[in-house]
């Protein structure tokens, strides 16, 4: 057997084996942990995961967080317990992070305005706001503060404690010559640099003494030209192991300047911090080393422990994605796995806009109180599914799993809908696992599919249904369903291509695209991605006063940036469209209403908002996914769960 499922001692403490799950904040709670959050770890516990990190429980008024936790109130010891007794129940072991973010914290928190300290004054790349330059006695203040939610922390039944220095949080804006300017003890050198940190490390050390585990969560590369290296990092570590005893190292990349390091997207490859982490491993052979980001593949978390890379391999989302993960791996059923496809939409992108944490594929993460597991269905019945693409997939499986007779009708040649254009972006290959996924379900479950098929009314009354989905998915309009607010001045006009078109062949277009963007989305930026290349010109215009205004919440708008910028690219933003003709487009500053003309143009292309297709005749039908109302992969998956569940209920 692999060593991924042998034991390992951390500190003072040991763990059956070596699964884990990072620390990741997801809003299930408001300044103390909740039942919600409580159901959300032990159900991971109850899948096998052996270790958590309770993310972001915050050091001190100054960093307070609506929908984290206040880890300095200690009211917060009570509400700990219970959430540590349930998973210690349930088999698993839990660690506390312990944090302040510093400069990427809002001037106005959950009481009131406060500073966003900072060793220097910086402007944040998290908020765009400039913080405030810490005193020393700020600084003692905090080394206190650290050291005191540490003892509750103990009280409250955790395992352990990390203190996080990455991320570009607090501590590690001190250790990072990218924050820290200063030119007093606290700053300067690589010395200076990591005092606070390691007064921190030492004053924590000592108020939870050496029966506790104390360990690290620390950057192992910024990714920056002018910012710490891997062998910065690597001496990083070696001053704080110096300083007091550490018990473990969990390790991170990037911080908010390069946040796309930080919790990576798909545009990311996998493994993204591999070598890295084999260094630190190397560098400290007698210390327990965490390994994020260092797994190519779920299936490959074996290789990572055996290689000896990490002693720990940190599968966060993944565990989101199927809280089974750690089971299925040890008992070889690699074949069951729901595979997270790191689309940061239903995860970091909902947290990022303050709402609970879910997953694209596990709409049930977090609400494992309100959606347990359910039971076979006591009143089967036949189900009849149009549409093949995610949302009639997911439906299909999910009812033919709960025990009714389910047939999908898909009118194409073949199953996967929007997924088939989606999986074709660049950065977006992982979508293919998800089409792969619900095409092994499909087959697992056994239902009848019928491909290229006209879903009539009177072919769905021939099958004898006593209930129908429709999952018709939407289309790219050839003009625009739009009332108002669109690029185009007077409308689209026919002459022009609409955005499946392009995808599905780009290279009829030409040398020189415009596309003129009304939708801002991640829909919207796919295309113009899938268009860039070396022999074609690619130009936006869009009526939004930036560039795809809706996308950044899944923290993969730097690297489109960044793809943008390298590719022929050009942008008109908070621009209307007047005309078009003749290889010609005239357009409007609708600031100052300016006008301009972009010559030369070989083909226009139009993103407009999707329109959904549905089928006439079927006014009693369960209408779900973009048929219902055009949105994203998360929203075609969540809407197909949902009706299993109220397809449980008797009619």
């Amino acid at each position: 057997m692999s060593a991924l499922f042998t034991p390992l001692r951390i500190g003072t403490f040991e763990v059956a084996n070596r699964l884990m799950q990072a620390a990741h904040s997801k809003q299930y709670s408001d300044r103390v942990e909740s039942d919600r959050e409580t159901a959300y770890f032990v159900r991971r516990a109850e899948g096998g995961c052996a270790l958590f990190v309770a993310g972001n429980h915050l050091v001190d008024p100054s960093g307070s967080i609506r929908h984290f936790q206040d880890a300095f109130d200690p009211r917060s010891v009570e509400a700990n317990r219970r959430l540590t007794d349930a998973v210690h129940q349930a088999g698993a072991r839990i660690l506390v992070q312990l944090n302040h973010h510093g400069a990427q914290t809002q001037p106005d928190g959950p009481v009131g305005p406060r500073p966003a300290y900072a060793p220097s004054r910086v402007v944040s790349p998290a908020t765009g706001h400039a913080t405030t330059a810490m005193t020393p006695a700020d600084i003692a203040r905090l080394v206190e503060s650290w050291a005191r939610c540490a003892e509750l922390a103990r009280r409250g039944g955790f395992d352990g404690v990390e203190l996080h220095l990455a991320h570009g949080y607090l501590l590690h804006q001190f250790l990072s010559p990218l924050y820290n300017l200063r030119s007093d003890a606290y700053g300067g050198d690589l010395d200076g640099r990591t005092r606070f940190p390691r007064e921190v490390l030492a004053a924590v050390r000592a108020r939870v003494g050496d029966d506790f585990t104390v360990g690290i969560r620390v950057v192992a590369d910024e990714r920056h030209p002018r910012g710490l290296g891997p062998a910065d990092c690597r001496e990083v570590i070696a001053r704080l192991r110096a300083e007091a005893r550490v018990d473990f190292v969990d390790l991170a990349a990037g911080g908010y300047h390069n946040v796309h390091f930080v919790f990576a997207p798909s545009g990311v490859p996998a493994p993204w911090l591999r070598e890295e982490v084999a260094a630190v491993k190397a560098a400290n052979p007698d210390l327990p080393v965490f390994g994020v980001g260092a797994v190519a593949s779920v299936e490959e978390a074996a290789e990572v422990v055996d290689s000896g890379v990490a002693d720990m391999v940190a599968l966060t989302r993944a565990q989101l994605a199927d809280p089974d993960l750690a089971t299925k791996l040890r008992e070889g059923r690699h074949a069951e796995i729901a595979h997270c496809i790191r689309l940061n939409q239903g995860c970091l992108g909902r947290g990022s806009r303050g709402l609970p944490v879910s997953c694209t594929v596990n709409p049930v993460a977090g609400r494992e109180r309100e959606r347990p597991p359910r039971p076979p269905t006591s009143s089967p019945r036949r189900w009849v599914v149009v549409g093949g693409g995610p949302a009639g997939m997911r439906a299909t499986v999910e009812l033919a799993r709960d025990g009714h007779e389910v047939v999908l009708l898909e009118r194409a040649a073949e199953l996967g809908g929007q997924l088939l254009r989606a999986r074709r972006v660049p950065g977006r290959e992982s979508v293919d696992l998800l089409l792969r996924d619900l095409l092994r379900d499909l087959a697992a479950a056994g239902v009848e599919v019928r491909l290229g098929i006209s879903s009539t009314v009177e072919a769905i009354r021939d099958l004898g249904a006593d209930e129908v989905v429709v999952a018709t998915g939407a289309r790219a309009p050839s003009g625009t369903s739009l009332a108002a607010g669109g690029t185009w001045a007077d409308g689209v006009p026919h002459d022009v291509v609409d955005a499946f078109a392009a995808l599905d062949d780009p290279t009829a277009l030409g040398r020189r695209v415009v596309v003129v963007d009304s939708d801002g989305t991640s829909y919207a930026s796919g295309v113009v991605q899938s268009l860039l290349g070396p022999d074609r010109e690619v130009e936006v215009v869009t009526v939004f006063e930036s560039l795809f205004p809706h996308v950044g919440s899944g923290y993969d708008r730097q690297l489109l940036l960044e793809r943008l910028g390298s590719a022929s690219f050009g942008r008109s933003v908070h621009h209307v469209v007047e005309s078009w003709a003749g290889g010609e487009l005239t357009v409007c500053d609708a600031l100052t209403g300016a006008r301009g003309t972009i010559r030369g143009v070989d083909t226009v292309v139009a993103v407009e908002p999707r329109e959904s297709v549905l089928p006439e005749g079927l006014a009693s039908a369960h209408v779900i996914g973009d048929a219902l109302a055009p949105r994203t992969i998360d929203a075609a998956i969540f809407d197909a769960v949902e009706l299993a569940y109220a397809a449980q209920v008797p009619q």
